[in-house]
């Protein structure tokens, strides 16, 4: 009995001294790579091919009908593949995850396997494109490395430029203004006070008009000198000094609206209603989103929808493509959609019909990375994975985002179109001025009617000042005068035919005026 409980103590300990280590080899033959491949390493899968299965969204894979098989294909993600076939010694064969909807990334999952169990049979071995590496799709795929990180971006159409009356006010706040009216004021009561006749203290001023009438001379002071036309100087020192400070005053004050001007004209109209995807979410199901299906787009909502409460009026349609057309022709608020893909279409894809008509807003939101997705029962995701994280050393996947106009370094809407004119160019446009049109038809009417009224006063001081001079009597010695003469008397006739002259020169019809003629009589 001794001996076999010997015995069997020996087996126990044994069997704890084995069972680690056929644990350890277990597990490092599940967590080794099927093959350790570096860069520069001439085995690597010895030419072995994968089949891949795409997503076609532009930059990342590009679909040319007209071609076939693996020359049908282009893009950024294809331009990478061709990078991990250096990298790996290996050889791709590319097709089409669904060619109804090549957008559709679940359906170049499928074709990896994504939702069947280990040991299926599976149409490719990897699924690439722009592929979203989301905590779902971890759970029936393996992703590499993330070989770009990104994220959604707001595409809402360009608003069309405010064409106001008075849009040329707008650089200055309404109460700067009211504060450069009121600076106005107070410089004329000032020069009133310095500068009126009846108040200055030097023997001549450029203040003209009576002590009620100078009060618009002092104002029109003030006011000249912020529009240019300033033809009055002060002569008091006292007045002097306050003209310094007021010509400083306009001096800041025209170089500040005069920079203003051009800015503010320029970017009026790149301020959307929907601004980002706060505004969005903020606002209920008041704006609708034209989104494509089969994308990740329906579970970022989903996502939105059940941690958040968000509501959304959504349309679903084909493509992006299709979105985006719906939100220029205004049957969509707006869409959302990789910042690649977004800045790729803009630039590069957009139709002649909707370029400059959409624009991109906000900052990034819902970032997320994305991979080559393998199936579950491959261990090469790791293999692949450690060739991206080489060439993203190597800074080649750096040069395939400049090469396609893609990340940090990309173009923006503003610098392609511009949008002050909506036109594609930076020129102002007629409308942004209407407003200064009328402003100075006003002035121009008002002045006119104003000079046709002094003129008036003109012509009738004139007639007064005739009619003075026919009735004044230049006799140097008074007489007495003669008693009142008969009516066809010569004396009588002769003044009231000189009052006529004169009543004609002044421009009265002849007849239309009856002269009464007195007699003066000296003092005794």
């Amino acid at each position: 009995r001794r001996d076999r409980a010997d015995k069997m103590r020996f087996i126990a300990l044994l069997l704890l001294l084995v069972a680690p280590l056929a644990l350890a080899e277990r597990r490092q033959a599940i967590d080794k790579p099927t093959i350790d491949v570096f860069h520069g390493d001439g085995t690597g899968y010895s030419g072995k091919t994968f089949k891949v299965s795409l997503q076609a969204i532009h930059p990342a894979v590009i679909w040319d009908e007209t071609k076939e098989g693996n020359e049908a294909f282009s893009g950024f993600t294809i331009d990478l593949l061709d990078l991990l076939k250096e990298e790996l010694n290996c050889d791709f064969e590319l097709s089409l995850g669904d060619p109804a909807e090549p957008e559709s990334a679940e359906a170049a999952l499928e074709r990896v396997g994504a939702g069947k169990t280990i040991g299926d049979e599976r149409e490719a071995d990897f699924a690439a494109g722009l592929i979203h590496m989301t905590a779902n799709r971890t759970r029936i795929v393996h992703f590499t490395t993330p070989f770009m990180t990104s994220g959604y971006v707001m595409v809402v159409p360009v608003p069309k430029p405010s064409r106001g009356l008075w849009n040329f006010f707008a650089p200055f706040d309404t109460l700067l203004w009211i504060l450069v009216i009121i600076e106005m004021l107070v410089v004329a009561a000032a020069f009133y006070i310095t500068e009126a006749p009846h108040m200055t203290v030097h023997a001549e001023t450029d203040v003209e008009g009576s002590a009620l009438t100078s009060v618009g001379d002092v104002i029109y002071f003030s006011v000249s000198l912020l529009t240019g036309t300033l033809d009055k100087s002060p002569r008091t020192w006292g007045g002097k000094l306050i003209m310094l400070g007021h010509g400083w005053f306009m001096l800041i004050l025209v170089a500040s609206y005069t920079a203003n001007l051009a800015s503010f004209l320029t970017a009026q109209a790149l301020v959307p209603s929907i601004k980002s995807w706060n505004d969005i979410t903020s606002t209920g199901r008041q704006y609708k989103l034209a989104l494509p299906r089969g994308t990740a787009h329906a579970d970022f909502l989903e996502f939105e929808t059940g941690h958040y409460g968000y509501e959304f009026n959504v349309e679903y349609v084909d493509t992006f493509e299709e979105a985006f057309e719906m939100v220029a022709d205004g049957r969509a608020d707006a869409t959302f959609e990789d910042e690649p893909v977004v800045q790729y279409y803009l630039e590069e894809d957009v139709p002649e019909a909707l370029r400059c008509k959409l624009m991109e807003v906000g900052r990034i939101f819902a970032p997320v990375g994305y991979g080559l997705a393998f199936n579950l029962d491959s261990q090469d995701f790791i293999t692949f994975s450690q060739a991206i994280v080489h060439l993203q050393e190597l800074g080649d996947i750096n040069r395939l985002q400049l090469k396609w106009r893609i990340g940090p370094g990309a173009s923006t809407q503003e610098e392609l179109c511009g949008f002050s004119g909506n036109d594609g160019t930076d020129a102002f446009l007629a409308g942004d001025f209407w407003g200064l049109v009328l402003m100075t038809s006003i002035f121009l009417i008002v002045g006119l009617i104003v000079n046709m009224y002094e003129r008036h006063l003109k012509a009738k001081a004139t007639l007064g000042a005739k009619t003075r001079e026919v009735f004044a009597v230049s006799d140097p010695e008074p007489k007495i005068a003669a008693p009142p003469q008969a009516a066809g008397s010569s004396l009588e006739t002769a003044v009231k035919n000189g009052v006529t002259q004169a009543l004609t020169q002044a421009g009265h019809v002849p007849g239309s005026v009856e002269a009464t003629v007195g007699y003066a009589y000296s003092r005794p």
